[in-house]
């Protein structure tokens, strides 16, 4: 048996909620898969056949975790040169699990993919993304907005995968796959205004220790320790925001670090009590100001990485909408671009208002599998 090719589309209809913790998100997703059908060539009349009598490719959706409604269709389609195509549909709400790249929490970005498998072997059939017809999602019903920025592109990535549906035993089979998703983009301003810039406050007050009299050190140790607690305080407030990972994320190591550096100034203030009195004034100064500088270069460090890793990020997304721009507009023509703009600058202008988010009479309100 010649081996099949199938065409993916895939339309994020809406994206809702995007949770951090359990490694999902919620969304409407609209799956088209298309192939080939010869035995049904230049046969329009029998356009309303059983078409579940012919060869299937058994698209199922790999990540899907719970769903509310799923509907399922097929119909036949002709080109102009009369050969004919099986158009399976298929509209999906519900959550989806995605194995979340944390390392650089809070200034991280997610690809939410939809994983679709099919039971059959890869020596019978590919997954390939539809060169006919344009993925796209709808920025527009995103409602995490306050959180997460949702790029304005879909990727595909075709694969093999050993056994990822099937109940045969043979582990050394290949099955095919196909990727489909979006990147959304974390809104950082909450945790650098709540523990970033505190955090940071926190840290900072603990050169207001100096100020206290070198031979009172009870009185140093006690607001050391107070501070170092604040700080811990801080650690397991972030933790609630994240998922039980093996790995530091970029915040875990900065409030790990203000964290090190309150303990080396209690550390510090213990210490000093074992020299004599004429040499802990000058010891005191140069360690205030060690610390001092050792402190503010650890911040123009952190600030780097944040602003590289930023402008790194940008250049890759913005290649990958630019390639996607290119292949929209040679699908749907020139116009394709100025179009999607106004619909954005419409759907700005609505929410404004206090109105829908999707445009009346547009794929974006309105899709064939809800009539």
């Amino acid at each position: 048996m010649a081996k099949r090719t199938v065409y993916i589309r895939v339309v994020f209809l809406k994206v809702g909620e995007i949770d951090t913790v359990k490694e999902k998100y919620f969304a409407d997703v609209f799956v088209q898969s298309r192939w080939r059908e010869p035995n049904l060539d230049h046969s329009q009349h029998l356009k309303n056949s059983n078409l579940e009598n012919f060869w299937s490719p058994k698209v199922s959706v790999q990540n899907v975790i719970d769903f509310k409604k799923k509907k399922v269709l097929k119909e036949l389609t002709f080109n102009p040169r009369g050969e004919a195509f099986v158009v399976e549909k298929r509209k999906i709400s519900g959550h989806f699990s995605e194995k979340l790249e944390l390392m650089e929490f809070p200034f991280d970005h997610q690809h939410l993919n939809l994983i679709i498998t099919s039971e059959l072997p890869a020596t019978e059939l590919e997954f390939q993304e539809d060169r006919e017809e344009l993925s796209t999602i709808n920025v527009s019903c995103f409602v995490d907005v306050q959180e997460w920025s949702l790029c304005d592109y879909v990727d595909s990535v075709p694969f093999t995968e050993a056994k990822v549906f099937s109940q045969k035993r043979n582990v050394n089979t290949k099955y095919p796959g196909i990727s489909v998703g979006c990147c959304a983009v974390r809104r950082a301003g909450f945790f650098v205004w709540n523990v970033i810039v505190i955090m940071t406050l926190i840290c900072a007050t603990s050169f207001a220790t100096f100020a206290v009299d070198r031979k009172l050190p009870q009185n140093r140790l006690q607001l050391s320790i107070t501070l170092m607690l604040t700080a811990v305080t801080f650690r397991l407030t972030t933790n609630a925001n994240l998922p039980k990972i093996s790995y530091h994320t970029r915040l875990d190591k900065f409030i790990l670090a203000n964290m090190f550096f309150n303990w080396l100034v209690t550390a510090w203030h213990a210490l000093i009590t074992r020299f004599d009195g004429d040499l802990q004034a000058t010891m005191d100064n140069w360690a205030f100001l060690v610390f001092l500088i050792s402190y503010g270069l650890f911040l123009v460090v952190f600030v780097s990485l944040v602003l590289i890793t930023y402008v790194t990020r940008n250049n890759e997304l913005q290649s990958k909408l630019q390639k996607y721009e290119e292949k929209a507009e040679r699908l749907l023509g020139g116009h394709w671009k100025n179009a999607r703009t106004q619909e954005q600058e419409g759907v700005t202008i609505r929410r404004r208002a206090g109105l829908s988010y999707a445009t009346p009479g547009t794929a974006s309100a309105v899709y064939p599998m809800d009539t």
